[in-house]
């Protein structure tokens, strides 16, 4: 899907609030929803929002606290390959 190609390009350009912005508007929809892949989504805009959070200088425990969204989120990774391997590219970019 074209969201991930953008989130990830956004990522790599240290632009996370706009990778948060890309899966945001997706996860607005699919919540009310009883898609678990909503999930998904929810950990993947957790974890650009954590990096956003480290490059604002944020306190070092917010930012980690946010990155432990995206982690509590591992298990709903596995029911997309897309999403799984946009997973695995954001955790490269872990911020601790």
């Amino acid at each position: 899907m074209k969201e991930f190609e953008n989130y990830k390009k956004y990522i790599i350009n240290g632009e996370y609030f706009e990778a948060h912005e890309v899966l945001e508007e997706v996860w607005q929809e699919l919540r009310k929803s009883d898609n678990e892949i909503q999930w998904a989504y929810k950990g993947l805009v957790n974890a650009a929002v954590a990096l956003e959070l480290k490059k604002r200088k944020r306190d070092e425990n917010i930012y980690k606290t946010v990155w432990g969204n995206f982690e509590k989120y591992k298990k709903y990774y596995e029911l997309s390959e897309e999403i799984r391997k946009t997973a695995e590219f954001v955790e490269k970019f872990r911020p601790f």
